[in-house]
């Protein structure tokens, strides 16, 4: 029986790739995010991403995905206007296209308009817009069809990205940064005057994780602890602005595993399977029962056994051992899904994880 291994959630969507290598959609298709051939209209319940197969990972940016196959190979579909996809063309996609030129890619990441990818070699290659330097580049360019190589970064493990910054983790376990300079808080408080610098974040070491939300961070060290930094949370911009990297409380966060970073709000995985999250949860995004933003992590209720998680734009799903499906937060687009594929009203706000898809329904 088929069962779900990963999900990666864009702002109104979410892909999922089972054990037999397919990948499955959900939610908002407006701009044919969901890789069926159409755009238009919301699905509740998965369908299938056409024309991919063995699949081992899969990264959701705001409208457009990436999808790696164990071959190394790198697949793109949705909006393509900057050249995200990566094909030669600026011509958006509603069928999974090959990204030109790469193999031997190990990890891949989607953000609004730009798109990287690791490789085997340790090289990070970048694609799409290039606003404010997104993408690292030693030469000025608004916009990259094809993938270029990053020079000058040392040996890369682990890519992170939002729409504005880029961070990539050395195997050194320092974090090296670049992209728009009214983000600098994100990079320790370094003016990045010259948007294609690269910056070392101080205070960072033993890195071996990292995820970018909107305007915040999340960093795993190698002992288990994290650290983190950024607004969450403008409502609570006095006690939740950071700029330079902090450890959360030991007594909230220790063993951690696994580490997450929504639009507004952070998810990690403790080593006991359980799900502790923060930041922005006017859409019930932090699973505690509530709708009431947290400045310190809170216990997601009912939901342990997890392997893999990710956060939305204002919603989160999970995968558990056993290959389920589950899912809270804003469901209005059927981001988070629904078993019958209708999306009713109170429904809209799940305020504590549901099981949204068991290993059954995959067949």
């Amino acid at each position: 029986m088929r069962k779900a291994v990963q999900v990666s959630c864009g702002d109104n969507y979410t892909l999922a790739v089972l054990s037999d290598g397919s990948v499955w959609a959900w939610g908002s298709n407006w701009n044919g995010e969901l890789g069926i051939g159409e755009k238009g209209g919301i699905f509740a319940t998965p369908v299938r991403v056409k024309g991919l197969e063995d699949i081992v990972m899969v990264s959701a940016g705001k409208d457009h995905n990436l999808a790696l196959r164990r071959d190394g190979t790198v697949w793109a579909w949705g909006r393509n206007e900057g050249g995200q996809l990566g094909d030669g063309t600026r011509e958006s996609k509603l069928v999974p296209v090959q990204v030109k030129g790469l193999k031997d890619v190990v990890m891949v990441a989607a953000a609004e308009g730009h798109s990287l990818a690791l490789k085997r070699d340790g090289t990070i290659w970048v694609w799409g817009f290039n606003s404010d330097g997104v993408l690292g580049l030693n030469e000025i360019v608004t916009h990259c069809e094809v993938p270029l190589k990053v020079e000058g970064l040392g040996e890369i493990v682990s890519i992170a990205t939002n729409r504005y910054l880029v961070f990539a983790l050395r195997k050194d376990g320092r974090i090296v940064a670049w992209g728009e300079r009214r983000y600098k808080y994100l990079c320790g408080d370094i003016d990045l005057w010259d948007k294609r610098k690269f910056i070392i974040i101080d205070k960072l070491e033993d890195i071996v994780a990292i995820a970018l939300g909107e305007n915040h961070a999340v960093a795993l060290r190698q002992d288990g602890r994290v650290l983190t930094w950024g607004v969450f949370e403008y409502d609570l911009w006095r006690e939740n602005k950071r700029i330079f990297p902090v450890l959360i409380e030991r007594e909230l966060l220790e063993d951690v595993r696994m580490i997450a970073a929504g639009y507004k709000h952070a998810l990690v995985v403790k080593g006991d399977g359980s799900v502790w999250a923060w930041g922005m949860n006017r859409r019930g995004q932090l699973g505690d029962g509530t709708v009431v933003s947290k400045v310190f992590p809170v216990r997601v209720k009912g939901i342990e056994g997890v392997v893999s998680i990710s956060g939305g734009g204002w919603h989160t799903v999970a995968v558990k051992e056993d290959g389920s499906i589950w899912g809270w937060g804003f469901n209005y687009f059927g981001q988070v899904g629904s078993r019958d594929g209708v999306v009713r009203e109170e429904d809209y706000v799940i305020t504590t994880p549901v099981e949204v898809f068991d290993k059954s329904f995959f067949g």
